[in-house]
């Protein structure tokens, strides 16, 4: 039975009552309402009856212990807080932190222009976010089962990601499930009935997500899906399981965006998506449709969207974002298609190999660039911000914002200690050692090794 406005709910760890508020929600496996208690509001996941099973209960309970992943991936999950029963009924349900709508929007809500429409840095912070919580919980031994654009949340000026539903993630492999995702984005071996739900399915899902979230479109929507008079279950099944062709599949056209107008959104933004993301996103739906092995992995995601992110370049004459070539190529902008002048980028020697950044105005830099697969990364933590000089119009400098002095080496061979506040000049082959890495700033990306 539904929650009734007024009743007192009770928080089984916690130890404390709650009172339901309102409902604010619903989904196929139960109702969610706003409840207020000793932390103030909050909101409860109610399960329908033929859901609150003793298998569901336990798994709520285990998420509860076992808590989230660790760091700042762990933070976007919206985990389950406690197990919520409520007297006199076999129901129950589970506690969560209460999401400011204001602020986070949900995919569909972008599209239908209720929300802003994400800028090119904010898509590649959402999806390197996506990418590295779900590594996390990856890494973790879990698997999410039902990655989707309904569990996931997003600020659309920031790019501040919010996971929900967790009650269906389990230990990968072992741990049963009522959830075995969504139909549009399970994996073929899902839907063919070969496999379970694993970290391998996960990697199809979240392919997908990133997909629509760059493209606004499934990329098994082509021809094959176009000739259906009746997209039901079986027709689905066959387009997305049996049969699956992508559709922009460069060796098979039999699923090409058909010439029609509703179309056109799909056809603008693959053509807007940088070269290196149109081949993760070819690799994961062709190799990675037949071969599970081959999927593009959370890392790879991640390291692809930051090294995105970090390229950004804002053209001079309307502002536009756009992605400075790794083919080191000249740039000319996407949207008034006018020359951009290159901007200076500084080269990072970390291990692993070296990492390029476009030091465009405003500009930060993070601990992130200084070691690759950095967990205690937030987002939000800064060590140096590329501003304009305080005096000579058109020069700029990389600002010392963290809490560490940097050696600098001039071109000329002399050197300085910076003091945090400070700014370093961006003059070409001045090299800058943070926390031990070496950064050289070069003119161009045409200089960098």
């Amino acid at each position: 039975m539904p929650l009734l406005i007024g009743q007192r709910l009770r928080a089984r760890q916690l130890q404390t009552d709650l009172q339901v508020i309102q409902k604010i929600g619903e989904g196929t496996q139960g109702e969610v309402y706003l409840v207020d208690g000793p932390q103030g509001y909050q909101t409860v996941k109610w399960y329908r009856p033929e859901q609150a099973t003793p298998e569901q209960k336990d798994a709520i309970a285990y998420l509860v212990r076992s808590g989230p992943p660790y760091g700042a991936a762990g933070k976007r999950f919206i985990w389950p807080l406690d197990l919520v029963t409520a007297e006199g009924s076999k129901q129950f349900g589970y506690l969560m932190t209460r999401i400011d709508t204001q602020r986070f929007a949900e995919l569909g809500e972008v599209w239908a222009h209720l929300k802003p429409v994400p800028g090119i840095a904010a898509l590649c912070e959402i999806s390197y976010q996506l990418a590295n919580s779900y590594r996390a919980l990856h890494l973790s031994g879990h698997c999410y089962r039902d990655i989707s654009a309904g569990n996931l949340m997003f600020d659309p000026k920031t790019g501040d990601v919010l996971i929900c539903d967790n009650d269906n993630v389990g230990v990968n492999r072992q741990s049963q499930s009522q959830v075995w995702g969504t139909l549009e984005y399970m994996a073929p071996e899902l839907i063919r009935g070969e496999s379970d739900p694993s970290t391998e399915t996960d990697l199809h899902a979240l392919a997908v997500l990133l997909f629509y979230l760059w493209v606004w479109h499934h990329p098994f929507h082509g021809e094959m899906e176009y000739r259906y008079h009746c997209w039901d279950i079986p027709a689905k099944k066959q387009v997305y399981g049996v049969s699956p062709v992508f559709v922009f599949d460069p060796e098979n056209p039999a699923n090409r965006l058909p010439q029609d107008a509703d179309y056109t959104i799909a056809r603008d933004r693959w053509a807007f998506c940088p070269p290196e993301l149109k081949a993760m996103f070819t690799r994961a739906f062709t190799e990675g449709l037949s071969s599970p092995a081959r999927r593009v992995t959370e890392g790879e995601w991640q390291n692809l969207f930051l090294s995105l992110k970090d390229r950004l370049v804002p053209c001079p004459s309307c502002h536009a974002e756009n992605v400075a070539s790794d083919q080191r190529e000249d740039l000319s902008c996407w949207h008034c298609h006018r020359p951009i002048p290159p901007p200076p980028f500084l080269a990072i020697r970390r291990a692993g190999g070296t990492w390029s950044l476009a030091l465009a105005m405003g500009v930060t830099i993070r601990p992130v660039h200084l070691a690759a697969g950095n967990g205690t990364d937030d987002g939000n933590s800064e060590i140096g911000r590329v501003v304009p000089h305080p005096a000579i119009p058109g020069a700029a400098g990389i600002r010392n914002i963290s809490g560490s002095t940097w050696q600098v080496t001039f071109p000329d061979g002399t050197s300085a200690s910076v003091l945090p506040g400070r700014a370093v000049p961006l003059n070409p082959k001045t090299s800058i050692t943070i926390d031990g890495v070496t950064c050289t700033i070069m003119q161009t990306s045409r200089d960098l090794p």
